[in-house]
């Protein structure tokens, strides 16, 4: 019994330490608009936290949702066409007058020339490992952009 409990407390622990640091896009805003085969910038935020952890990798992706009836499918289903994968590793920011940033990351993307207009997804999926134990987290969230 006393296994138990303290499998389940250290899930409990493992659990806590993930829900408190969670990603989130900062930029662009939801509906942003962006021209195919422009330039635009992604900003990912993971507010700090008591707890260790080590960002592993990050993939950005960007999904056009045109062809799906009941619009896109989430990031949970599908990314898309993805615009960066690789390292990711934020930092709080030292210029003057963004004191009260989370660390984050700033990624310049190029939305390709060809993809198709109307509201697309931009999804993010980050893995990272939480905790004295390193215990292992997906999270996937998103935004919709619109590509003009």
């Amino acid at each position: 019994m006393r296994f138990i409990l303290s499998l389940l407390s250290l899930f409990a622990l493992a659990t806590s330490a993930a829900v408190a640091q969670n990603a989130f896009i900062s930029a662009p805003a939801d509906m942003t608009e962006v021209s195919a085969g422009s330039t635009f910038n992604v900003t990912i935020s993971q507010p700090d936290s008591n707890s260790s952890w080590k960002n592993v990798a990050i993939v950005i992706a960007l999904l056009n949702c045109n062809e799906y009836s009941s619009g896109c499918l989430g990031p949970t289903e599908e990314l898309g066409t993805v615009l960066y994968s690789g390292p990711y590793n934020p930092q709080f920011t030292t210029e003057p007058g963004t004191g009260g940033l989370p660390p984050h990351e700033n990624f310049t993307l190029i939305v390709p020339s060809d993809f198709e207009k109307g509201q697309s997804q931009l999804g993010v999926a980050l893995f990272d490992l939480i905790g004295a134990l390193l215990f292992p987290s997906l999270q996937i969230f998103n935004t919709t952009i619109v590509v003009t």
